[in-house]
């Protein structure tokens, strides 16, 4: 044999095995091209093996065999642009066709000895006439070759992905040695006639091998695996035919040749086709030598649509899919990231194995680059890949710094409907290993599974949330308040602990809703739902009982714990009432299991019955079952009690007055306590004195005629704008005359803007004819206007307005009634206490 074949055998040889891999994972398109380059590159090879390797054969052979190496040449050549293009991701196109056409034409001109003539063998040398074909083969076959080799490069600037490139230089190597020694062995004296050009396929068919084990151009693992099975199946098939070939002949030995060796193999082939199971069982017993443990990991996932199809659950659906996750690609960890609603960041919902510094510190914007790439590409993302792709010049630092501390690996899109609803993240492999193709398929491919499953279940918690929640406010509803009591009481009897249920309503709320409307009534609520949110804590339950009504559950919270979180609640709605938005206040009920009852009934029942004492006691305040005892309890179903009626008129007058007049509102309520305090001072009747209390919440009342610039004016008011002010005296005195239980209230309400010197108004009254009611009004009136603050001057501090009330008594004011009141509001002494609790009542137990 020419020692000289030795080289084009070993190509060839190497070629095959090539292809027997790839042929085991043709479902890519560039695998199925790349298998067929190998496979005409190893025809080449094995054409000049042929062609060289028996000097002794006859001219014949010889002439055969060069025409075939001579087209092969040309084949070999169109065949790897093919590839490439295809490697690229780029349609054939006319230059493929006209290619083939011209590798066709040069097989029939060939064959009909036109190319190639005299080819003889001389100590291993070949020696043939061609010229000047070679040089026309060489002439159009070079512009493939170069436009292939030019591609190739283009690829590897252009990648971004350290893997692609990687195995695309491989391939500009591997490629660059074939076609160097191609071109150069036949035009070097020296070498003309040898098979040294396939020097050239022998390096790129081992650099060919490194890139597919290395930089992984195929998953040789994948190839492996079903290569491992095909020849475990054929050696098994091989076996059972010999040995059945060995039976017949035995047991029937004048049985012809021919026939048992074809019974025998078309009943291997039936067995071959129908068994199955032995298929499977071959091919599961290869696949657990290779993964081992986390064969079944593998399989759960492989079952996972199956198996989660019906689940609906979000937990669920996260146990089910990043622990067997994580163990089937080997790596360190796997997360699950989600929107908490369509405007917001995704986060990491669910990870495993639980990582509080990965599930607290990573999250990515919905208008992240990041995001925006995934969601139009829906393609997966290394992180590694982000600072070298233009798209992410726009990350910030801080965001790049992210990334990297999350220690990830690999970003999956989760879609559903073509819209992004979430991110499969997978940490770095174990023990530094590199992602396989099949590793990456997998987790694509339970990412396509998953996005129809995860919308499905995210679905039905919005269903759910939405079925729990009121639309108004976005608290839970009446429903689920009943619901989680329930479930309170339950754990409560599990578990041993407490747990109080406060229940807030508004008060007065039909007057507001009444003067300004159902769409302002609905603000409102929106507004106190809100505030009710921002004052609990995390695991605390509000809830809109009804109309104007809350109840907020306060797990694992005593008494007293919750009458504090109750009157906090009260403070700051009361807080908020002093601007436009809230002009309302509520009052409050408490009760706390087991204490107030057992059952869910009683507990409600006890915290309605101390709403209802704050109800009657005065409004805005809290009180608890405690502050009850001795009074009478309404049943459980029945409305309170009206009040007397005077009194009823009196708190919805001063609503209504405060509600119309948003900057001032709590004046009316503040007056009557000063007024009182005089009152009380000059030990007047208490029938006297309870008038004057509500004339103080009334005083006012004729401003509902003023029109609502005028009242709301941020600056002071021009002269032509006081004369509806001052015509609301008089005003007000004509919409309470008709009610005979206020009619002792009219004189105070009528001449409270009278001054001692004859200068006010009405009646222009002066000293003493002006009713004592009616000057302790202006007194109690003054100090709140002059120490509250407005937007058109600033309040006056403690000391500066009872000055200001000295400079005027005797001109304003009533210079006895003055002195009596700067010294009850003088600081340290008692009656300044007494102010401020009655300004802000309290009912404890005391109280009754």
């Amino acid at each position: 044999m020419n020692a000289w074949a030795i080289i084009p055998l070993v190509a060839s040889f190497v070629y095959v095995i090539l292809l027997f891999l790839v042929l085991q994972d043709t479902e890519r398109k560039a695998n199925r091209f790349f298998a067929y380059f190998l496979s005409v590159a190893a025809f080449w090879s094995f054409g000049s093996f042929m062609l060289v390797f028996n000097p002794s054969a006859s001219p014949s052979q010889l002439q055969f065999w060069n025409e075939l190496v001579v087209t092969a040449i040309a084949w070999v050549s169109i065949a790897y642009y093919h590839f490439v293009r295809v490697y690229n991701n780029k349609p054939g196109g006319i230059w493929i066709y006209l290619g083939y056409v011209f590798t066709f034409a040069i097989l029939v001109l060939t064959l009909s000895g036109q190319v190639v003539t005299n080819v003889r063998l001389v100590n291993g040398y070949l020696f043939h006439d061609i010229r000047p074909w070679d040089i026309f083969i060489g002439s159009v076959i070079a512009p493939f070759v170069i436009a292939g080799m030019y591609m190739l490069i283009r690829r590897y600037q252009k990648s971004v992905d350290p893997t692609d490139r990687n195995r695309t230089i491989y391939l500009i190597i591997g490629s660059g040695a074939l076609i160097l020694l191609s071109y150069i062995t036949p035009f070097t004296p020296a070498l003309a006639g040898l098979t040294t050009d396939h020097i050239g396929n022998i390096v790129n068919a081992a650099l060919i091998a490194y890139a597919i084990s290395r930089f992984h151009l195929l998953d040789i693992k994948l190839v492996a695996r079903r290569g491992l099975s095909l020849i475990a199946l054929i050696v098994i098939l091989a076996g059972a035919y010999t040995l059945m070939v060995v039976f017949l002949r035995e047991l029937f030995p004048g049985l012809p040749e021919t026939t048992i060796v074809v019974f025998s193999g078309v009943v291997i082939t039936l067995i071959a086709i129908s068994a199955k199971p032995f298929t499977r069982f071959v091919t599961v017993s290869v696949d657990r030598l290779f993964y081992r443990d986390n064969y079944t990991h593998r399989q759960e996932l492989l079952n996972f649509s199956d198996k989660m199809s019906h689940i609906l659950n979000l937990d669920e659906l996260s146990q089910a899919l990043l622990p067997p996750l994580s163990k089937a690609v080997g790596v360190t960890h796997a997360a699950l990231l989600f929107q908490d609603n369509p405007a917001a960041d995704f986060t990491v919902q669910y990870v495993y194995p639980e990582n509080q510094e990965l599930r607290s510190g990573f999250r990515l914007p919905a208008d992240n680059p990041i995001i925006e790439w995934m969601d139009r590409q829906g393609k997966a993302l290394a992180p590694s890949q982000v600072n070298s792709m233009p798209e992410f010049k726009g990350l910030w630092q801080s965001e790049k710094d992210q990334l990297a501390n999350a220690d990830l690996a690999q970003l999956h899109p989760i879609k559903s409907r073509d819209k992004l609803i979430g991110l499969i993240a997978v940490g770095k492999k174990h023990r530094g290993g590199v992602y396989t193709t099949e590793d990456l398929e997998l987790i694509d491919r339970i990412a396509s599974q998953a996005g129809v499953i995860i919308e499905n279940a995210q679905l039905y918690v919005q269903a759910t949330t939405r079925a729990n929640t009121d639309e108004l406010t976005g608290l839970y509803n009446h429903r689920h308040f009943h619901e989680r009591i329930e479930q309170e009481i339950g754990r409560g009897s599990r578990f041993g602990i407490t747990f109080s249920l406060i229940i807030l309503d508004l008060d007065l709320f039909k007057v507001y809703n009444d003067i300004y409307g159902h769409l302002a009534g609905d603000q409102l609520l929106r507004k106190v739902g809100q505030l009710l949110q921002s004052s609990v804590r995390n695991i605390d339950l509000p809830f809109r009982y009804g109309g104007e009504e809350f109840a907020i559950l306060l797990p694992e919270t005593r008494t007293d714990d919750a009458y504090r979180v109750a009157e906090r609640l009260r403070k700051t709605i009361e807080a908020k009432s002093s601007f436009r938005e809230m002009p309302v206040t509520a009052s409050l009920g408490v009760s706390t299991w087991p204490g107030d009852g057992l059952m869910k009934e009683e507990i409600i029942h006890r915290a309605d019955t101390a709403l209802y004492r704050a109800k009657r006691s005065g409004r805005n305040r809290t009180c608890i079952p405690s502050d009850t005892a001795g009074a009478e309890m309404p049943s459980l179903n029945s409305e309170p009690e009206p009040q007397p009626q005077a009194l009823s008129i009196i708190y919805a007058l001063a609503a209504t007055v405060d509600a119309k007049d948003h900057y001032t509102y709590g004046h009316s309520r503040k007056v009557s306590e000063y007024a009182v305090l005089i009152a009380d001072a000059l030990k007047l009747p208490e029938e006297t004195v309870h008038f004057i209390r509500a004339a103080g919440l009334l005083h006012d009342i004729g401003k509902i005629g003023v029109p609502d610039s005028i009242l709301t004016k941020p600056s002071a008011l021009e002269p032509k704008e006081w004369e509806p002010i001052r015509t609301h005296p008089e005003l007000g005195v004509e919409i309470l005359k008709h009610v005979v239980d206020l009619s002792k209230c009219l004189p105070a309400i009528l001449h409270h803007h009278e001054h001692w010197d004859g200068s006010g108004y009405p009646k222009q009254l002066k000293g003493e004819a002006i009713p004592l009611e009616a000057r302790i009004l202006s007194i109690a009136d003054a100090y709140d206007a002059i120490t509250s603050p407005r937007p058109y001057r600033t309040q006056l501090s403690l000391d500066d307005a009872l000055k200001e009330l000295n400079r005027c008594a005797g001109t304003q004011f009533d210079p006895k009634l003055v002195a009596i009141f700067c010294k009850l509001m003088q600081p340290g002494e008692n009656t300044r206490a007494e102010i401020e609790r009655r300004a802000e009542p309290r009912l404890t137990a005391s109280d009754e």
